[in-house]
């Protein structure tokens, strides 16, 4: 049998089909009813490598691959001898052993009575774009992994009018919000997890990430159960028109917030009662101290030099407790403030009896000049408790600070934690806020303090983590 004839007597009709079938890309044959090979086209021997004469007379299992099952060609032969046209993805194999994959329409042809004739079969190779697909979606695979790894819920959306049609997200977005994939599926973002009070702001938040934006702000946002969350949302856009997408990221800060709250609302609470308690204090002990100051105009005792001393200590009682209600608060606003005129003037404000001092500072550090001279104080005052009326204090430079030292007994090693705790003290007279304060101070300004031993075996603190000072 030919397979290709060439009649010129054919008709024209018949004669131009025919021409078609032998110029087509797509690899054409026929069978008759039992699958015998009747007819090949040129594609057909360029994709399977076999001629026309290997194939023609042979039956079209000549290029199974042996990847499908049995099964698989049965309900495939069950379907064109009914009558219907199959159509399917195929693996074959090409006469050098080469695997490939077509796509394959098969079809019956039938005479005027119905009667099945034969089948044709046109098999398009779409080996190349089966090996992309798998490549495409190894890659997707792999995104998708990368993007569970991620700890944070991680959107991907797609523009849709003014609203965000979700794409993809990964696990921590569901565990965070509680949709499932089903839910997710291109369903609308702000419609999943927005109130109606909010989407406003989020097609504010919304126009903003689609003119190229990029946005970092507190949201609320609700989960699943109705649990509304605050969350410090990132997103930026991607892509360009009409298919741009986003990408945000949600990270959930309802705890923190809350502990921020809650330690504002203490601090607050503090700060308050601090205010009430020293005033209610300050006005008896003003009056104390004028009716002192005529008893003693009046009358000579040893016994008023002590009263004078108990005042100057609830006086001191005071002011530390109104320290410590500043507790946690930072300091916005610094000024160039020259070490060495700080610590003198510090020196005039405190009791220090037969105490020397040695400033060898040259240092000028951006700092609140009030609560710095608190700092001060407070670290002579220690050293005069702790060292004795004939003390000696040191001030001088670090690389990124300043130390104060002593020549006093100095602190040993397994105390030096727990000096900066309030109450802390080893002295009969000392308050143990003392150093609590000078810890705050320095957090309040973001330096840092330690305490180690002084070059004479006192105590040594060093304040560093201090950025050169502003001043010109």
């Amino acid at each position: 049998m030919d397979s290709r004839p060439d009649s010129p007597n054919l008709p024209t009709d018949v004669r131009v089909f025919q021409e078609a079938v032998e110029s087509t890309g797509h690899a054409i044959y026929w069978t008759d009813i039992t699958g015998r090979i009747e007819y090949v086209n040129p594609a057909f021997e360029e994709q399977t490598g076999y001629t026309a004469d290997d194939a023609i007379g042979n039956n079209a299992n000549l290029v199974q691959s042996g990847v499908h099952s049995e099964q698989f060609y049965e309900r495939l032969w069950d379907r064109i001898l009914n009558g219907d046209v199959w159509k399917g993805q195929i693996i074959n194999e090409r006469k050098n052993g080469e695997r490939y994959v077509v796509k394959q329409t098969i079809s019956p042809v039938t005479d005027d009575d119905g009667e099945i004739l034969r089948f044709v079969a046109i098999n398009e190779d779409i080996t190349d774009l089966r090996e992309s697909q798998e490549r495409l979606q190894q890659e997707r695979n792999r995104f998708a992994s990368l993007l569970d790894a991620v700890p944070v819920p991680l959107v991907i959306t797609a523009f849709d009018d003014d609203t965000l049609k979700i794409e993809q997200a990964n696990q921590a977005f569901k565990d965070t919000f509680g949709f499932t994939d089903t839910q997710l599926s291109g369903a609308l973002l702000d419609n999943l997890i927005v109130a109606e009070d909010g989407s406003r702001q989020a097609r504010e938040i919304n126009e903003q990430v689609r003119r190229g934006e990029r946005v970092r702000r507190e949201v609320t946002r609700y989960t699943a159960d109705g649990n509304e969350r605050t969350f410090l949302l990132t997103a930026t856009a991607f892509g360009s028109e009409p298919h741009k997408e986003s990408l945000a990221t949600y990270l959930d800060i309802t705890d923190r917030k809350q502990a921020e709250e809650a330690l504002k609302q203490r601090t607050q609470e503090l700060e308050d009662f601090a205010n009430v308690v020293s005033h209610d204090l300050r006005n008896p002990l003003n009056v104390a101290s004028g009716h002192l100051d005529l008893l003693a105009e009046k009358h000579e005792s040893s016994h008023i030099d002590e009263i004078w001393n108990a005042h100057e200590r609830m006086q001191e009682l005071i002011e530390n407790i109104l320290m410590l209600a500043r507790q946690g608060k930072t300091i916005d606003d610094t000024e160039p403030v020259t070490l060495g005129d700080c610590v003198r003037e510090s020196w005039a404000t405190v009791e220090t009896a037969d105490a020397t001092l040695n400033v060898e500072t040259m240092s000028t550090v951006d700092a609140d000049e009030s609560r710095l001279r608190q700092l001060f104080g407070n670290l002579i005052r220690n050293a005069v408790e702790h060292g004795g009326d004939d003390v000696t204090i040191t001030v001088g430079d670090l690389e990124s600070g300043f130390y104060v030292a002593d020549d006093g007994p100095g602190i040993p090693p397994t105390e030096r934690e727990q000096v900066f705790e309030t109450g802390h003290t080893s002295t009969e007279t000392g308050t143990g806020f003392g150093l609590s304060i000078v810890r705050e101070v320095v957090d309040a300004h973001g330096w840092e303090i330690d305490v180690t031993e002084s070059r004479t075996g006192g105590a040594r603190f060093e304040i560093t983590d201090i950025k050169p000072s502003t001043e010109k």
